[in-house]
């Protein structure tokens, strides 16, 4: 049997081994790091490259979605130039310049390879005139997107009691701004014709007043569809007694004022 007394293990055996495995290691590492940089290189190169060839040069622009502003317009707006390579667009500051037209809500740029952009756009739809020293269009959400010009359309409810700082600081109260939006959408085709709406008058705390040529109802936020009944009401019975009345508020429970 071998005797184990006086054997002594040799040092550094594998010390020495893991430096032989650990210098290959380094050498593959190094390999592949120069390697990926020769291709962000190359690539930068490249894309460089790309930048300037004519393949990629404009020659096609779509336009979707317009109705009232015209093609010419968007395109003017975007300040493409037919040619121009459409990988070194920047289709953030495109779309910024089309949105700045008073009718464009949205616009959506985008590149059509090798030579084309499409552009589409949402206009914006007005829901109502709102009157202050001077005429505003407003959308469905309250806001006020465009002066009125000479020509354009007034066939919309005009809505009134707010001033102009109000418009120009962003600070119409919207909570008052929809509730009058909820009765023009969904009762006023009820109004009785024979008091044909010519204003609304907005107070934020008070609620809405209807004005008509010849009276002016004080109508409140709420319970729209019971207070056009009550003044149906009123109003038959004005006629049935060959009276006329020049205000009428229905605000009150259980009572409408004459006057």
């Amino acid at each position: 049997m071998r005797d184990y007394k006086d054997y002594k293990p040799r040092r550094g055996v594998h010390k020495k081994h893991s430096g032989k495995r650990l210098i290959p290691r380094l050498i593959k590492a190094a390999a592949v790091l120069t390697a990926m940089t020769a291709i962000v290189i190359s690539l930068r190169y490249s894309y460089r490259e790309l930048l300037k060839t004519e393949y990629f040069g404009l020659k096609e622009i779509v336009v979707a979605g317009e109705k009232r502003v015209r093609k010419e317009e968007i395109v003017g707006l975007a300040a493409l130039r037919m040619g121009e390579n459409i990988l070194a667009m920047d289709l953030k500051a495109l779309t910024e310049r089309i949105e700045r037209q008073p009718w464009i809500e949205r616009a959506t740029v985008r590149r059509v390879l090798p030579g084309g952009v499409s552009i589409e756009v949402k206009e914006r739809e007005p829901f109502a005139i709102l009157k202050t020293d001077t005429f505003y269009y407003l959308d469905r959400g309250g806001t006020p997107f465009k002066e009125l010009d000479k020509g354009d359309a007034t066939n919309y409810p005009v809505i009134t009691g707010f001033g102009k700082e109000e418009v120009e600081n962003g600070e119409l109260a919207r909570d008052a701004m929809m509730k009058t939006f909820d009765f023009i959408e969904t009762e006023a085709r009820e109004w009785p014709e024979e008091v044909a709406i010519s204003e609304i008058n907005v107070n934020k705390s008070q609620g809405i007043t209807i004005f008509s040529d010849s009276i002016k109802v004080k109508v409140g936020f709420g319970e729209y569809k019971m207070k056009i009944e009550r003044l149906k009401r009123v109003l038959d019975d004005l006629k049935a007694k060959g009276k006329t009345a020049g205000y009428i508020d229905l605000t009150y429970t259980g009572q409408v004022v004459v006057r």
